[in-house]
């Protein structure tokens, strides 16, 4: 099944490579600043693959949301023999489109700012990251857990959805609601600064891996009512 839907899922392998070509477009003009003193001006260019990176969240959480709506589950359901196996093919796709847009986009990064240096020469680098081979290996691993949040959260929100049209609007309305209302209490988006604040990596990966969990329960139930 798994090898099925991920053929049937091809053309969203390829729009992956799309947003990295547009992500590239921003990133090759790096982010500015200038700095004017006594009539000379100053300007920094910084090269980050953060774009690309952010990039590949959205296009992760775009393909959540796809393997969510009545066309996409009508196809699958002609070679997934039940709702849970189609579940369980769909945590295995997740994992494997996390792998392939944590490696492409990390890698891309790292080959953008080689680029850069090669262009401009090193004469003209102010500073530069070296980077390790173990921090590329953390680089992609931190991205491949943000990929699993992100996708997990989108296929839930696909689930809810899809018990009527009205969603479509409500869960919108509450989600905002919800960061209104932790940003009051906690003077922070406490939803993403939970993850993003993290700087100890085994408590981020619990983090990550207790929300997937739990994101991939409540789809699971809402979509027992579908039937």
């Amino acid at each position: 099944q798994l090898f099925c839907k991920l053929k049937a899922y091809h053309n969203l392998i390829g729009t992956l490579f799309l947003f990295h070509i547009i992500a590239l477009f921003f990133s090759i003009s790096g982010q500015s600043s200038s700095v004017i003193n006594d009539y000379v001006t100053i300007t920094n260019h910084t090269y980050t693959a953060d774009i690309i990176i952010v990039f590949s969240f959205i296009w992760i959480l775009t393909v959540s949301f796809y393997m969510t709506n009545r066309t996409s589950k009508n196809v699958m359901f002609s070679f997934v023999m039940s709702k849970m196996s189609n579940h369980v093919a769909n945590i295995l796709c997740m994992l494997c489109l996390s792998t392939l847009g944590a490696i492409s986009s990390v890698l891309l990064g790292v080959a953008t700012r080689l680029g850069m240096i090669f262009y401009y020469g090193f004469d003209h680098m102010f500073t530069y990251e070296s980077l390790s081979i173990s921090q590329l290996f953390v680089a992609i691993l931190v991205v491949f857990l943000y990929n699993v949040l992100i996708f997990s959260f989108g296929y839930m929100i696909g689930e809810i959805i899809q018990l009527h049209r009205s969603f479509v609007l409500l869960v919108p309305i509450v989600l905002f609601g919800l960061l209104i209302f932790t940003v009051n209490i906690f003077n922070e988006a406490y939803m993403f600064t939970f993850y993003i604040m993290e700087t100890n990596l085994f408590i981020f990966i619990v983090k990550v891996l207790g929300s997937t969990v739990l994101f991939w329960v409540i789809a699971i139930q809402v979509s027992k009512r579908l039937e």
